[in-house]
């Protein structure tokens, strides 16, 4: 028996080096197969290529599994450039070819627009570009005239310096706006102030934006920016007293709502952003900070700081429904009027535009959206929100030097249908 035995033992020690051979073979085989080796795109008639696969955020040489085909497919459908999107992958020589059918999006759009606010008529029209020379650059145009804010304002976007990490922007805002200024609230609930005092505000403001994001999903970006600011026009309005501006019962003379000058700052910002647009459908989570400073050195006639943070988390429901909620936190130190937080009009909706101000202000905001109907990729959703918001100034002396106005604001809810349009 011993001899049986000693004489298997040593085949086995003699077979032990192929065995191992063979399975390091075929594990190395298996590993391989699971690599991908070639990128195919096709569909494509605007997109480059090259930028389908930095969307994609995939290369030659990467695992390759079902999740990470689902995660491709998923990156090219939130980017908004392709009505569809197939990836799958098959055999090829030393591992997997991926292939991805992108179907292009009609990218670019001319529009007029109107609009009815309380404090704000009038027209305007843009142009928008969402996959400039098929790279995914983004450029807008937009102009308008009304009774309550006149701009124009152009955007330009490159999310890829040359294939890179690397992103800048260009911004341009020209705005000659009518500001108008409410009394203190009295109450937290449903108060309406009254309107005191009336200016034409002048801002026109530039900036550039370079920023990179170190890792998927997680952006670093700063931003320098100028603006020459200027007040005129100023009047009292219907039943307002400058006493009730300026806290000074001899005071004849209007004021301006703040100083003239120069207004140049920079910026840092972290972002941390996990959504996904499926047509209109978000879900996922988006977290933003932020930190803002004025800067005399390079000519800024203010001295301010203010920082915040935003967050947003979406939910989708029963394939089509949509939660999104979102909040934010914002405090500033010495801010001038036209950085001051606002609140009222679209951000605070059932009240005037900007009807409340201040250098701190909490948010919060949930909206529910249905679908209704949908013809011919044209979807028509019905959506029920409702908007919180709390503003003041944390130094009352601070605001009454300056106009003896800050406002608060709470608890909102507004239900309505409204029709929105987009590729379902």
């Amino acid at each position: 028996m011993e001899r049986v035995i000693s004489r298997y033992t040593g085949r086995v020690r003699r077979l032990a080096p192929l065995l191992i051979a063979v399975a390091v073979g075929l594990w190395s085989r298996d590993a391989a197969a699971d690599k991908v080796v070639d990128i195919r795109v096709d569909g494509n008639t605007k997109t480059t290529d090259d930028t389908v696969k930095l969307i994609a955020g995939i290369e030659k040489g990467d695992e390759l599994s079902p999740e990470r085909a689902e995660q491709v497919r998923r990156d090219l459908v939130t980017s908004g450039l392709f009505k569809e999107v197939q990836v799958y992958w098959e055999p090829a020589p030393g591992g997997q070819r991926l292939v991805i059918i992108a179907r292009d999006k009609h990218s670019w759009v001319v529009a007029p627009a109107a609009y009815n606010q309380p404090t704000n008529k009038g027209v305007g029209a843009g142009f928008g570009e969402n996959n400039l020379f098929g790279e995914n650059k983004k450029l807008l145009l937009y102009g308008q005239v009304a009774t309550g804010d006149s701009f124009l304002v152009a955007a330009y976007v490159d999310p890829s310096i040359a294939g890179t990490r690397l992103r800048w922007q260009g911004d341009l805002f020209l705005k000659y706006g009518r500001v108008i200024e409410y009394a203190s609230p009295t109450k937290y609930w449903r108060d309406d102030p009254k309107p005191l005092r009336v200016s034409r505000l002048t801002y026109l403001n530039g900036g550039l934006r370079l920023g990179t994001e170190l890792w998927k999903g997680v952006t670093l970006d700063g931003r320098l920016r100028g603006a020459k600011v200027g007040y005129s026009g100023l009047s009292l309005a219907d039943g307002a007293t400058v006493e009730e501006i300026t806290g000074d019962p001899g005071a004849t003379a209007i004021p301006a709502p703040g100083a003239e000058g120069w207004d140049v700052s920079g910026e840092l910002s972290l972002g941390v952003d996990t959504r996904a647009n499926w047509y209109g459908i978000s879900s996922g989570y988006r977290f933003v900070a932020t930190f803002e400073h004025a800067l005399p050195g390079l000519g800024s006639d203010f001295e301010y700081w203010y920082s915040g943070v935003q967050l947003q988390r979406a939910i989708r429901f029963l394939a089509r429904h949509n939660l999104v909620l979102k909040g934010s936190f914002g405090y500033g130190e010495d801010m001038p009027f036209q950085q001051e937080y606002v609140a009222g009009g679209t951000a605070q909706r059932g009240w005037k535009n900007n009807q409340f101000r201040g250098d701190l202000r909490v948010t919060a905001n949930a909206e529910y959206s249905v679908p209704i109907v949908t013809i011919k990729g044209l979807a028509i959703r019905g959506l029920t929100f409702w908007d919180s918001s709390y503003i003041t100034f944390r130094d009352p002396d601070e605001a009454s030097a300056r106009a003896s106005i800050f406002a608060r604001s709470c608890c909102h809810f507004w239900a309505s249908i409204s029709g929105t349009v987009s590729n379902a």
